[in-house]
């Protein structure tokens, strides 16, 4: 990694110097903070916006025993089943619906363009309905066809969004394959042959792709922050000082990690990669590290972590490059290793703990119980800064 890397862009202020789709994002979202609270949406009322999307949508028929689903740290969840005219249910699809704010702000419009783009190179929730500007549901919205499975073994306990979840090494020896794959597949996807019009290329061989998730994520800092941390404010300034070159960008999923996967436990097949709300386009090496994070680990008889609950750290790094040949680059891991731990506390202690002092999400104690994650993701920051292992 070049100790003066290239940045073709110094001359614009670094709020601006992001993917634009986001910038726009970011600064809708800063305009309505403080302006009011956010109260968790009742079946019923979900189910009368429902009608209306799907009339509006051209569905024939309706909805029918709408029902809160649990999970879900960012966004309302609810299962239902569609009816045609006669009142007989067709099939059963997921809604997940934006609240005034949560742990992090993505676009369901964006959001259900890869999903249908990467539909049948990896398998994913299949889209049923968008409603992008909450026309119709009062928030932004998107509907997706149920896909049965599950992130866990029955017999398996975990935490909240997936963490805490012990695979077991039975099945592990039949999903680390399809895991890997998996991942490998995302970043080979040809994104410039789908329709991803909502998503900007940064610029190969240039530090672009790493200046655009920083710059992002510092104005996250910037607009939601309840208390000052001098931890995060040295980690922005370590990560500018040596963001990476990107010699070629490739589609990332963003949140690639135990708990964000689902499959059948009597066939062990993976039935869904899950959550694609931060997929964007940018260097293999994010979606890599972001594994690594010990909060998204679990660890064997000897204390070691094990990657996705499944494998050793040096089991994942060289699955991926043997199916992906593509070399992974120590310094730029470590790099987005601390990008990671950056983004993962700022949704935690800065987005999380604004929504839950605001109410302005549906789960505020929740969100409140997750501001405790800070603690071991800022002492893994802390190891990675000294160039320790975690």
């Amino acid at each position: 990694m070049p100790k003066l890397p290239i940045n073709r862009e110094l001359e614009l202020d670094w709020r601006e110097n992001l993917e634009p789709h986001l910038r726009a994002l970011l600064e809708r979202k800063h305009a309505r903070q403080g302006k009011g609270s956010y109260k968790p949406r009742l079946a019923s009322d979900v189910a009368e916006r429902l009608d209306r999307l799907l009339t509006a949508s051209g569905a024939k028929g309706g909805s029918d025993n709408v029902r809160r689903m649990g999970g879900g740290a960012s966004k309302e969840q609810f299962v239902f089943d569609l009816v045609d005219s006669t009142g007989i249910a067709t099939e059963k699809l997921v809604l997940r619906m934006d609240p005034l704010e949560g742990i992090i702000e993505t676009c369901r419009a964006r959001e259900a363009q890869v999903i249908d783009a990467i539909n049948g190179t990896v398998p994913a929730p299949s889209i049923a309905f968008v409603d992008p500007d909450g026309q119709h549901m009062g928030q932004p919205a998107m509907i997706t066809r149920f896909v049965s499975g599950d992130t866990k073994p029955r017999d398996s306990s975990s935490g909240p969004s997936g963490v805490g979840i012990v695979i077991g090494e039975s099945a592990s020896a039949a999903l680390i394959p399809q895991y890997l794959d998996n991942l490998v597949a995302i970043h080979g996807f040809d994104f410039a042959a789908a329709d991803l019009s909502t998503y900007a290329v940064p610029e190969a061989g240039t530090n672009q792709a790493a200046l655009w998730q920083l710059n992002f994520w510092e104005r996250v800092l910037e607009n939601d922050q309840v208390d000052a941390s001098p931890l995060l404010t040295y980690t922005a300034c370590w990560l500018r000082e040596r963001a990476p070159i990107c010699a070629q960008p490739v589609l990332l999923h963003g949140d690639y990690r135990l708990g964000n996967f689902m499959f059948d436990e009597d066939t062990l097949e993976m039935t869904a990669v899950l959550d694609w709300e931060l997929a964007h386009i940018g260097d293999f090496h994010e979606d890599v590290a972001y594994a690594l994070e010990p909060l998204f680990c679990s660890r064997d008889a000897q204390g070691q972590a094990l990657i996705a609950s499944m494998m050793s750290e040096r089991a994942y790094l060289e699955g991926y490059f043997e199916r992906s040949r593509r070399v992974i680059d120590p310094e730029v891991l470590l790099w987005y290793q601390v990008l990671t731990g950056f983004k993962l506390s700022l949704m935690n202690f800065a987005s999380g703990v604004r929504a839950a002092r605001d109410g302005t999400n549906h789960q505020s104690a929740f969100l409140g119980f997750l501001a405790a994650c800070h603690v071991g993701l800022s002492a893994n920051l802390c190891h990675l800064l000294e160039g320790e292992s975690a």
